[in-house]
Parts: structure tokens; C-alpha cells; sequence
């Protein structure tokens, strides 16, 4: 079993990249996503469904002509293929959990 401390990295986020694998296993991947201020993800697509929860600040997540603004504690999930894209006004961390396809 593996673990990460979040709250350290909530903590203290001056050091932290854009993305960092947090884990991962067999058909699952968690990665914790720094945005800062002004910086967005263009619109992308994943092989698998993923969610994402806001841990600190805040980001406004696009699928489509929908609009969801994520803030602390609001957690939303997209199904495999859906086109979508993020921007954060603010300094902003993202936990996105991926589920991968596994190779047979």
C-alpha cells in the first residue's frame, strides 16, 4: 500500500511543479496538478474517467458548453474521452485521479 501526505503539500507549495504523480497503480493514477495564477490546461481528452478535487484556491473547469467553478472540497468526475479544459484566476491545487486502461 502507498501513501502521500497532502496536507504537506497544501502546506507549502512555493517548491511543487506543475504535476506530480502522487501514485500509482495497476489501472490508476493520482496526480496532484499546481496551477498558479492565470495559468490554464487547453482542452485535452483522457483515455480513461477521471476526478478531480479542488484542495486549495480555485479553478473553473470546462466540458463542452458546461462550466463548473472548483473550490476547496468540491470534487467532480468526467467519463473516458470527454473533451475538457481548466484555467485557475488563482494559485490553485488539483487531485486528479485517472483510470488507466490495462494492458491485458
Amino acid at each position: 500500500m502507498n501513501q502521500t501526505d497532502l496536507q504537506s503539500l497544501i502546506n507549502d507549495t512555493t517548491e511543487l511543479p506543475r504535476r506530480t504523480t502522487l501514485l500509482r497503480e495497476d489501472g490508476l493514477r493520482t496526480v496532484l496538478l499546481h496551477l498558479k495564477a492565470g495559468e490554464q490546461i487547453p482542452e485535452h481528452q483522457t483515455r480513461g474517467a477521471i476526478t478531480v478535487q479542488c484542495l486549495k484556491g480555485q479553478a473553473l473547469f470546462l466540458r463542452g458548453e458546461e462550466a463548473i467553478q472548483l473550490t476547496p472540497a468540491r470534487v467532480i468526475s468526467v467519463p473516458p474521452g470527454k473533451l475538457h479544459s481548466v484555467s485557475a484566476p488563482e494559485d490553485t491545487l488539483l487531485l486528479v485521479t485517472i483510470s488507466e486502461p490495462t494492458q491485458s
